[in-house]
């Protein structure tokens, strides 16, 4: 199928269409074949429109990327500074949000949808198909067109904005800004019997208002004061309402909505418009100052979003899904149009077309549409070959990605490339669009959206699975079944029953396993094992500094991420157990829960590993250590020395004499780990003998501990 991307390395106003593999859709999803997307000048403007620098800084501005320039910097080589730079600048990124089409499928969770309906979707890119969630997939009324119905995301964002300022009968409501959603907007605002006083410094868009609200009152910002207009046209209170649709980095727009505001009025942002805010104006008018999310309730909430869950119509009236649907009933009952706006229709191989038309100012409205008239089957391919590829060179051992995410992008697809014994073969991902940017590059014979199609290509012979966490042990146990030797990333598994599945698949396989615990193959913990002496009398202390990730993130839900204990701890419960050479024997775990954490949220835990009458462990991660700690010490008591491995950049062992070892930069064993996985399959070396899956056991047996404290130690045979 056909999808349309941007990237940031090409000139503002470019786009691509490439040829993807059609996404995957789970139960809460609906498979849709696209009719019409719908093009926005202003809001899509405000993201492809944006130049190289202005990109850049915008990244930068975010205080949680700065930190991780910030530790990239100082840490890392320059060659992985490379990859992960060229990455984000070659990403090819999904561009809209706002479409119509025929449904295909339905998930098995999926009620009130059948095959073949006609439907609205919102939250999908430019595509010939689709896969919304339930939730984001509506119905479309009899008469309505598909394409009008095309515009329902742009009618639930204005939706939102309307439900926020709150108009009753006969108020003056100023609407700042009349571009797509802004008419939109201001249709609704006289729906719900509000007077209209539309504000734009383009004429023609004061001509297009015309037409969809008559009776609108109308104030010229290029040659006219808007603030005094407002309060001419109000007898001098100001409006009872200020809703801004305009997207601007002047700063005059927000102050200026203030002052044209009645005293205890508010001013509802919509658009985004640069906030350097005076004070007085506020506080002597007592305003309210109010944000619109999105297009409702719902919005940044993954559960809701994903389709697993809704909220109570009792106590939530009007969700995303809600204002989705109110939209295309208005436009049944004529009381919102949309035509006026279109300023053309384009079949999609002529996107490029319309979006120059668009930010050239040809185009008569404020909007496209992009046309997609194939059947939807002839474009539902789940794996597509890539023209050209480069051909398998001698011996090389040939490799299926499975995943390809940031993580993916930036280190495995660069290090396996480089590594001549691997050859890229096959890349799956879930969407085809994260693999659009990379397939090329390295000359990937085939993308995917359906990794069985990697485990039943009997020319693959191994596989590597970076996929979010809760599809690890289950894609691992396929593979092994399907005769592939496995390297997946950690965690190896997210709970017993996974842990259990695995062991059996393993018992069952000759294939090489192994899991990505890359820090034991770096130079500086190659090092540190061979100071330490095979005798009793051993502490190891492994300290991880990280700061929070926002309470939403994947990798926090109990689904699909396990949490920081279950989804990252394993890297350090592996360093040990390397460094002592055995597995431990007794596992206690304690944690520090915040009033807002649950076990699985929670950033500061500490568990202690006991090795027999031999060695004691202990993995101390928190989030309450100082900004420029070091992200992860491991601290070795031995014989009246004392070893430490800071950042994986300098090892320190102190006894009789001061040995220091450093490394211009931190080498945390990605390249190590992949080539002892090619050695493990030539040579049939015995990968882990302390047990393949000892460190995930630990992790499972000190979540046990977290869930369970009062009960003891949880043994699971």
């Amino acid at each position: 199928m056909r999808q349309v991307f941007r990237r940031v390395l090409d000139k503002k106003g470019q786009i691509r269409v490439v040829e993807i593999p059609v996404p995957t859709f789970g139960p809460d999803q609906v498979l849709v074949a696209t009719r019409y997307t719908v093009i926005s000048v202003g809001t899509e403007g405000a993201t492809i429109g944006k130049t190289f620098p202005e990109l850049v800084k915008q990244t930068l501005q975010d205080p949680w990327m700065r930190n991780a320039v910030k530790n990239l910097v100082f840490g890392a080589s320059p060659q992985a500074i490379k990859n992960i730079v060229w990455d984000e600048i070659t990403l090819m990124r999904v561009i809209g949000y706002s479409g119509s089409g025929l449904v295909l499928e339905v998930g098995k969770n999926v009620n009130g949808i059948q095959p073949g309906d006609r439907v609205a979707f919102a939250a999908q890119g430019h595509a010939e198909i689709v896969a919304p969630s339930c939730n984001l997939t509506i119905p479309i009324p009899g008469a309505v067109s598909l394409e009008d119905a095309a515009f329902v995301t742009l009618g639930g964002i204005a939706m939102q904005g309307v439900r926020r300022a709150e108009i009753k009968l006969g108020e003056r409501v100023a609407v700042i800004g009349l571009g797509l959603v802004g008419q939109l907007v201001a249709q609704l605002v006289n729906t719900a019997g509000g007077h209209v006083i539309g504000i734009d410094v383009n004429q023609k868009r004061l001509d297009e208002l015309r037409v969809l609200v008559p009776h609108a009152m109308e104030v010229n910002a290029s040659t006219m004061d808007p603030v005094q207009s407002v309060l001419s046209l109000t007898g001098g209170y100001g409006a009872d309402a200020v809703i801004i649709s305009a997207g601007s980095k002047d700063r005059s727009i927000a102050n200026q909505a203030m002052k044209m505001s009645r005293k205890q009025g508010c001013v509802v942002f919509v658009g985004i418009v640069k906030m350097d805010l005076e004070r007085m104006p506020f506080f002597r008018n007592e305003l309210d100052l109010r944000f619109s999310r999105a297009y409702g309730p719902g919005s940044y909430d993954a559960e809701y979003g994903d389709g697993r869950i809704d909220y109570p119509r009792h106590y939530i009236r009007w969700t995303e899904q809600r204002n989705l649907a109110e939209f295309l009933q208005l436009l049944q009952e004529g009381r919102v149009q949309v035509q006026p706006m279109i300023g053309g229709i384009f079949p999609v191989e002529e996107a490029q077309q319309a979006y120059n038309r668009l930010y050239g100012g040809s185009l008569g409205g404020t909007s496209a549409l992009l046309e997609y008239k194939g059947d939807g089957e002839t474009a539902k391919r789940t794996t597509i070959s890539i023209p050209s590829p480069r051909m398998t060179k001698g011996n090389r051992i040939r490799i299926g990605v499975i995943g390809c995410g940031n993580f993916t992008r930036s280190t495995h697809l660069p290090n396996l490339h480089k590594n001549r014994t691997f050859q890229i073969s096959a890349i799956a991902s879930a969407t085809g669009s994260s693999a659009a940017s990379v397939v090329s590059r390295y000359g990937v014979a085939c993308s995917t959206t359906d990794y069985h199609e990697i485990l039943d290509d009997p020319e693959i012979d191994a596989v590597l699975i970076a996929t979010r966490h809760h599809m690890h042990g289950p894609i691992a146990c396929e593979a092994l079944k399907a005769g592939k030797h496995v390297f997946v990333e950690k965690p190896a598994v997210l709970d017993w029953d996974q842990y259990y599945q695995l062991k059996n698949a393993l018992s069952e396989t000759d294939r090489v396993y192994m899991v990505g615990y890359n820090r034991r193959y770096a130079p500086l913990a190659q090092k540190l094992k061979e100071n330490i002496r095979d005798v009793l009398g051993l502490i190891v202390q492994y300290q991880v500094c990280v700061p929070e990730i926002p309470s939403d993130h994947w990798t926090l839900n109990p689904v699909e991420g396990g949490g920081r204990l279950i989804g990252e701890a394993e890297h350090f419960f592996d360093f040990i157990n390397f460094l002592v050479g055995e597995s431990p024997t007794q596992i206690t775990a304690r944690c520090v829960l915040q009033e807002r954490d649950t076990i699985f949220s929670q950033f500061n835990f500490c568990v202690d590993l006991r090795y027999g009458n031999r060695a004691l462990g202990t993995v101390i991660y928190t989030s309450y250590a100082a900004p420029g700690s070091s992200r992860e010490t491991i601290t070795v008591y031995q014989g009246n020395r004392t070893m430490v491995l800071d950042g994986f950049r300098k090892l320190i062992v102190r006894g009789k004499l001061k040995k220091t070892h450093r490394s211009r930069f931190a080498d945390m064993g990605h390249t190590g780990e992949l080539d002892y996985f090619a050695s493990s399959m030539r040579e049939g070396l015995n990968y882990q003998p302390i047990g393949l899956l000892v460190a995930s056991r630990t992790s499972l047996e000190a979540m046990d501990w977290l869930k369970n404290q009062e009960k003891g130690v949880v043994k699971h045979e």
